[in-house]
This record gives structure tokens, C-alpha cells and sequence, in this order.
């Protein structure tokens, strides 16, 4: 259950929910590539991998070059491993329940109550006045996420583990559930209320906002991404630099120290990681280290009969 609660950044990082003005430019007629790139300092290699957590079907992305930069890694490393069955729900409980009931409209200022109740009624979703303020808003977007066709069952880490698996490669995680829940736990109350309105001023606009977004996502357009982004964390600063800015550094930190050691490590982190104000790309930069990016080869088109 977690990890489909997650789904709220089932696109691009795991948080934030607002309303991204403007309407998706046209698709390129042949998609460039997903966002990677690659490090390399003598015998030790990275490559840096822009994820989607969560897709509909339908989304072709795993191309060959991808496959082969995956095929040919010595680990693969990943926000996070997602425990399965019965040891999700102690920890979601510890960290999402109130010790008292309180008045899941009550969460949101007078302004914003009708709305939010017409989600509450549009979603059905679990009593919610026992769970905590970030709980409730990840629990809405998820379900709305559902709603619009995405699963996290063919999100890129999905597929991603499934091949690291078939062929025995190791599995790495750069931070612990417990890790990525106390990020929304830690905020406060007010923070938790700029989330929940987020979402549900977002409501209407969710299902283009994730198609523009796998757009962007499928055909490499890291600046279009980084705009959204933006548009994303308006709301709430001390989010933003929670879930984008404080990681990016510690993950940067990581991955300086990996360069030391020969090998080849495949990093999967999701792709609004990589693009906007103080990116994972910009502060490996700052460190020193210079990603490159990585495109497919270019299609041959058969040649036409004379």
C-alpha cells in the first residue's frame, strides 16, 4: 500500500501536487530518448537514469541503449526498495496516524473546504480522520492517479528490477521507506495543508499534467520537465528543499565517493531530479564531476524502392 501511496510522485519525485499552467507542446514525431547520462572517471563509470514511478500502458521507453547501459552494470541503485506484504503497514501507521481523530475538512483553511469535500465524495477513499494531513494528500493523488491509468506495477523501477533481477544484477537503495515517509512527516503543519490544497487544486488539470509530463519524460525535454517542476513546489519551499534539494545533495555526496571505486553502477532516481533549480546534474557539476548525456543511436529508415 505504500508504495502505490507513493504514486503521488508516481511521475517524477515524491511529493509535491499543484497546478502546472500551460498546455503540452506537440510530441516530437520520433522521441529522442528518457533522460540518462554517464560519469566516468578511470576504471569507475555511473550512469544516471531520470525515472517515471509510475506509467500507463502503452509508454514505450526501454529502449537498447538503455538496456544495455543496465545489461552491462555491476549494481543497480534505486531511491528505494519497496518491502512487500504485511511489513508496510507497521510503519505507515507509526508515522501517518494521529493520536486522535480530527476532521479531515478541518485540514484545509474554509476557502478550500467545498473542494475538498467534493474529492472526498468524487473519491471514496478510507476513513481518513484517524491519518495525518500528508497521508490524506497522498492518498487522494494516488487515487486519482489510478483513476487517470498509471501504475507503478510498469514504472520504469519496476521494469528496471524486473531486468536487474532476470539477470542476477545486485539491487541498491540510496535511502530507506522509513527514510522517504519522514521526509512528508517532517513537515509541518502548515507545509501538510499547502500539500493537501496542491493536490486538490491539481485535481482538475491531473490527467493532462501526467500525460505532459511522460511527454517531456519519453522524448528527453530536461528543461520542459524542470518548468513543471517548479510549478509543482510553489506552493511549499520548505518541500521542495526537503524532497528535491536536500536529497540531490546527498546523493551527489554518494556518487562523488562511488567515482573513487572501479565499476559500473546504474542509478535510477526519478526524473524530476534531474532538471530545474539546483538539480542532481548541477550539483554533481559543483562537485567537479561532468555527466554526460546518452542518446540512442540514431534509427536507420529503410530505403525507399525504387
Amino acid at each position: 500500500m505504500i508504495a502505490r501511496l507513493l504514486l503521488l510522485m508516481a511521475l517524477l519525485v515524491a511529493g509535491a501536487a499543484a497546478t502546472a499552467a500551460g498546455r503540452a507542446p506537440p510530441a516530437p514525431a520520433e522521441p529522442l530518448a528518457p533522460l540518462m547520462w554517464e560519469i566516468r572517471r578511470g576504471d569507475a563509470r555511473v550512469t544516471l537514469f531520470g525515472t517515471v514511478h509510475a506509467l500507463p500502458r502503452g509508454v514505450s521507453w526501454f529502449r537498447p541503449h538503455v538496456v544495455g547501459a543496465l545489461d552491462s552494470a555491476d549494481v543497480l541503485v534505486l531511491e528505494t526498495r519497496m518491502p512487500e506484504g504485511p511489513a508496510l503497514a507497521p510503519e505507515m501507521l507509526r508515522l501517518a496516524r494521529l493520536p486522535a481523530p480530527r476532521p479531515v475538512l478541518d485540514r484545509v483553511p474554509p476557502a478550500w473546504q467545498a473542494r475538498l469535500n467534493a474529492e472526498l465524495m468524487r473519491l471514496k477513499p478510507m476513513p481518513l480522520e484517524w491519518m495525518k494531513t500528508w497521508f490524506i494528500a497522498l492518498t487522494l493523488r494516488n487515487l486519482e492517479a489510478e483513476r487517470n491509468g498509471l501504475s507503478p506495477a510498469i514504472g520504469a523501477e519496476a521494469v528496471l528490477t524486473e531486468r536487474a533481477r532476470l539477470r542476477n544484477t545486485p539491487i541498491e537503495a540510496l535511502e530507506t521507506l522509513e527514510e522517504q515517509l519522514g521526509f512528508f512527516d517532517s513537515l509541518s503543519e502548515a507545509d501538510q495543508q499547502q500539500l493537501l490544497i496542491g493536490v486538490v487544486e491539481g485535481m482538475a488539470e491531473s490527467h493532462a499534467r501526467s500525460r505532459q509530463i511522460i511527454s517531456h519524460w519519453t522524448s528527453g525535454r530536461a528543461e520542459l520537465l524542470g518548468q513543471l517542476m517548479e510549478a509543482e513546489f510553489r506552493r511549499s519551499p520548505m518541500l521542495e528543499q526537503l524532497l528535491l534539494r536536500d536529497r540531490n545533495a546527498r546523493w551527489a555526496e554518494w556518487i562523488a565517493a562511488q567515482m573513487k571505486t572501479p565499476g559500473h553502477r546504474f542509478v535510477a532516481v526519478g526524473a524530476g531530479h534531474m532538471a530545474g533549480r539546483h538539480s542532481l546534474l548541477d550539483t554533481l557539476e559543483a562537485l567537479g564531476l561532468a555527466p554526460q548525456p546518452v542518446m540512442p543511436p540514431p534509427q536507420r529508415r529503410p530505403a525507399r524502392r525504387r
